[in-house]
């Protein structure tokens, strides 16, 4: 080698602090020197297997500092260079390269003395390496291989790949593969990093990670090929290599591709990897993105098991908490699986104390330990527990009074609790602080769906689903934009069977179906309704078909409704229906109804062709979503002079509330009386009843927005009529309650109830059928 004028300052660094340099044996002072011919023998021997590499530094530092010339030194210290390092000891390797001026070690020697240097750290003697040969390819490799170790993958590729073409066969092809593999996943952290940065430029904050997925698909057919031919060669080695990269390749796809939000990719990919390789399976936080992406598509059965085969796999390497755990909690309430969801949120916060336990100081805060009563928080209001969810977010939020997540799940609480004004305004509050936050948009555009602010909350809607069309947070908001804007058709039916001779009919059904359009300027609204009625009475029996058409409006707190109808018989055949619902504010709500055909006109009634107009108010105190005060008035006037007045107070109160079962409470009053009583259909000269109900659901099975649930129903009270004394009341029912999503809904039951009129006891069957379908 050509010495480059450096030799004053290497020998500088020969001694420098931390190398270690050979040192004699025990034996050295023993008479003789260095033996050329026992060095080739002892070569010979390693070579061979019948001595080990470090059997041999011992004779190498007997034989070091009895060389009587440089050249022999030179080769002693090369041969130690390469022997240190293969019997696991870098730093002597490094000991001995600096034993000798460092352009003086033999070529083969450079190699090992690179790679000592850089287990070790020693980055001056690479420097050195590197300026004596820049350009040969053993420094380049291990440049490289530097670069790695340090985290600079992007520049170890770009110097691998310099020296490969500056030199062919510098590196390996698995080597070079290996490197970009490396450099693609780092520089996708980074812009998964940048997408997070950008949160509110909409598409353009996914630009780093589109310019990288079109990199992916070559890279795993080379390292797919290379599979196949390695397993064509039965080259074992090999091909566990590149079936390794191979499948660190398809997880950073993977994880690409989730990053970008095409959720329906990801999974189709896992399954397509789970076909042709099960053998192998996917690395654990592969596993993680892939559960997420199913839970993203509403498939949390699917999204389980897979959650808790990442953690069994990953093990210690999983931090508690981690979002794998947290998607784990979300996908176990989801599937209803309730108590594995609690068993796994307190294994979280058992796990994550107040304070950090090992820190320089005492009491230093825990980060993640907001976090995890964040989480708490979210579980208590998603599992029909509002009121505990309102009280763990005021005390987040008044330990970090400024951080988005906290202050929404306060705002999403008031919204669930019945307070759509005042959600409103803590979103606003939120959206002051963090303009771009998109769950706090998105949960804002839910806000003004609810407070009935349609053309807000569609536009905002509109612009997150452009900016941030993978987040579920807005896909949620895009759901209900889509369910409240369409044209939907809803149904009402029943049928009741008396006991012959019944007051009011001996049987009696009606279906009540109404077709709207969907919503147009973003307030109103045409509907189609169509009655069919049937009754049948002792003194005979009647139909009833009543066609109407008609609009709505919605507007903030304002909703109204206006039909004009026409019924195929009856005194009113043709009429008109007005309703209006103002809501004042959070607590009070009015109401206010009219209908100059009314549907609760009596049978009997109608076989006189009598026929009766309705005006009815309503006012409502609402404490919460758990508690509820209402009074209605009713007046009708029949066409025959007669009135009735009617009064009624009710107390609803939620008993038991939780994700499994809720159990809620009522107690009513009602009170009437009709001005005449010489007629055909019954109409006490004065009625009162009092009565107290319990309405229970059941879950009995959930995945994600879709369940089933029981329903029963109980009521018992008394009943008192002028003339005529008082008596006991009472009904039960039983029935099925289905939601398809956040859409759609089914309900349907069968039921029994006893009543006395003119003091005569009638027992009553009842079935009944609601249903309520969006077009979407």
């Amino acid at each position: 080698m050509a010495w480059t004028g450096a030799s004053t300052q290497v020998r500088a660094q020969v001694e420098r602090p931390g190398a270690v340099a050979p040192a004699a044996p025990s034996g050295a002072d023993r008479p003789g020197g260095y033996d050329a011919a026992a060095h080739d023998a002892l070569v010979e021997r390693i070579r061979a297997g019948k001595a080990t590499p470090r059997e041999a530094l011992d004779a190498l530092r007997a034989w070091f500092p009895r060389a009587a010339t440089a050249a022999q030194r030179e080769r002693i210290a090369s041969d130690g260079v390469v022997w240190a390092l293969q019997a696991d000891e870098p730093r002597e390797s490094v000991g001995w390269a600096r034993a000798v001026p460092l352009d003086r070690l033999a070529n083969y020697a450079f190699e090992s003395a690179f790679v000592a240097a850089r287990r070790v750290d020693d980055r001056i003697l690479q420097l050195q390496l590197t300026a004596l040969q820049p350009t040969q390819r053993i420094v380049r490799r291990e440049n490289a291989f530097a670069l790695e170790d340090q985290g600079s993958l992007t520049e170890a590729l770009a110097q691998a790949e310099a020296a490969e073409r500056a030199t062919p066969g510098s590196f390996s092809a698995f080597e070079l593969a290996s490197l970009r593999q490396q450099a693609l996943g780092q520089r996708l952290r980074w812009a998964i990093a940048e997408r997070d940065q950008r949160g509110g430029e909409g598409p353009e904050r996914f630009e780093a990670i589109d310019a990288l997925l079109p990199l992916y698909p070559n890279e795993l057919q080379g390292a797919s090929d290379a599979v196949q031919r390695a397993t064509q060669a039965n080259e074992a080695d090999d091909l566990e290599r590149w079936k390794a990269l191979h499948l660190r390749l398809y997880a950073d796809h993977l994880l690409a591709v989730s990053a970008r939000g095409r959720f329906p990719e990801v999974t189709a990919a896992y399954e397509r990897w789970q076909a042709e390789h099960p053998q192998q399976p996917l690395p654990y936080y592969a596993l993680s993105d892939v559960a997420g992406a199913y839970q993203q598509q509403r498939r949390s059965d699917l999204a389980v098991p897979i959650y808790e085969e990442a953690l069994r796999r990953g093990g210690d390497a999983i931090p508690v908490p981690s979002d794998t755990h947290t998607g784990l909690v979300y996908a176990y309430l989801d599937t209803a699986r309730f108590e594995d969801a609690e068993a796994l949120l307190q294994k979280l916060e058992q796990a994550t104390p107040p304070m950090l336990r090992l820190t320089p100081e005492q009491g230093r805060p825990n980060p993640e330990y907001a976090e995890v009563r964040n989480l708490r928080a979210l579980y208590q209001l998603y599992t029909e527990r509002p009121w505990q969810a309102e009280t763990s977010f005021r005390g987040l939020t008044s330990l970090a009074p400024l951080n988005a997540g906290f202050r929404s799940g306060l705002a999403e609480t008031m919204k669930l609790r019945d307070k759509p004004d005042e959600a409103l305004g803590r979103y606003r509050e939120t959206l002051v602080d963090h303009p771009w936050d998109v769950a706090a948009r998105a949960g804002y555009a839910g806000a003004l769906f609810d407070a009935g602010e349609m053309r807000a909350g569609r536009e905002l809607t509109e612009n997150l689903q452009a900016e941030a069309p993978e987040s579920i947070a807005v896909r949620n908001a895009v759901t209900q934009r889509e369910t409240l804007y369409a044209a939907r058709l809803d149904v009402d039916a029943d049928y009741g069977q008396g006991h012959g001779s019944s007051v009011l009919a001996d049987r009696d059904w009606r279906v009540d179906s109404k077709l709207s359009s969907p919503l147009w300027d973003d307030r109103w609204r045409l509907f189609f309704r169509q009655v069919f009625a049937r009754g049948d009475t002792s003194l005979g029996n009647i139909d009833l078909s009543r066609t109407g058409v008609g609009v709505e409006y919605l507007q903030g707190r304002w909703r109204a409704s206006a039909e004009l109808n026409q019924a195929d018989k009856g005194r009113y055949r043709t009429g008109l229906a007005l309703g209006v619902d103002w809501r004042a504010s959070d607590a009070w709500r009015f109401s206010a109804r009219f209908d100059s055909n009314s549907l609760d006109t009596p049978w009997k009634a109608r076989l006189a062709n009598v026929g009766a107009r309705s005006a009815e108010f309503g006012a409502t105190y609402v404490v919460n979503e758990s508690r509820a005060f209402e009074a209605r008035y009713q007046r009708m006037d029949f066409s025959d002079g007669n009135t009735r007045d009617g009064f009624g107070l009710r107390w609803r109160e939620r008993l038991v509330s939780g994700p499994r079962f809720q159990l809620e409470g009522t107690l009513s009053g009602e009170t009437g009386r009709y001005d005449r009583q010489d007629v055909d259909y019954f109409a006490p000269r004065s009625e009162s009843a009092l009565q107290v109900g319990l309405t229970g659901k059941y879950l009995g099975w959930k995945r994600d927005d879709r369940r089933f649930s029981h329903v029963f129903g109980l009521e018992a009270g008394s009943y008192r009529q002028q003339g005529f004394g008082g008596g006991a009341l009472w009904s039960l029912r039983y029935g099925h309650e289905w939601v398809f999503g956040r859409s759609a809904t089914l309900a349907y039951g069968l039921g029994i109830a006893s009543h006395p009129y003119d003091g005569v006891r009638e027992r009553r069957r009842f079935v009944y059928l609601n249903l309520s379908v969006p077009f979407q």
